[in-house]
């Protein structure tokens, strides 16, 4: 009895597979050239996409360092309303603060510092009071240092620190 290709039941990556010649049915297999098309089409479509992840990780890791900005600003905001009035000028006068990537402090300036945060007190300009007695201002520069290129970024809160 002779065995067709298609009464084996058994069905090879290539086709149908005659058991006693081992031949292969080529009617239902890809060409080599329709496979090159195929990809061709996918990795053109793929650039775009991988572009995209790109900026979009741009676009997350500047966010999470303007967040971390944020934070630092508020700790050190959140400090010098804690200090007396009195003491306000000895503490907070030309400090310098580190921080890691996550705002976490640091107590020196180490391979870990990413942002550095500097205040100044001053007196307040005449628009908010006129008795420059009772207020002061606490200036903060949160410079940022995390990119290959040493580029800074600045950010300036003014903060009205009157007890």
């Amino acid at each position: 009895m002779a065995f067709s290709p298609h009464d084996s039941g058994f069905s090879g990556v290539g086709g149908c597979i005659d058991p006693q010649s081992r031949r292969v049915d080529r009617r239902s297999a890809f060409s080599l050239i329709e496979i090159t098309i195929s990809l061709g089409i996918v990795a053109f479509a793929m650039v775009p996409i991988i572009g995209l992840v790109a900026t979009g990780m741009k676009s997350l890791r500047d966010s999470m360092d303007e967040t971390v900005r944020g934070e630092i600003v508020r700790k050190v905001a959140g400090e010098a309303l804690r200090v007396p009035y009195a003491n306000l000028s000895a503490e907070f006068q030309n400090q310098t603060f580190f921080y890691d990537d996550e705002g976490i402090q640091q107590s020196s300036s180490n391979a870990s510092t990413i942002f550095v945060a500097t205040t100044a007190i001053s007196a307040p300009p005449s628009l908010i009071t006129s008795d420059t007695g009772i207020a002061r201002l606490l200036s903060m520069n949160v410079q940022h240092f995390a990119d290959a290129k040493n580029r800074t970024v600045h950010s300036q809160l003014i903060l009205n620190t009157a007890q």
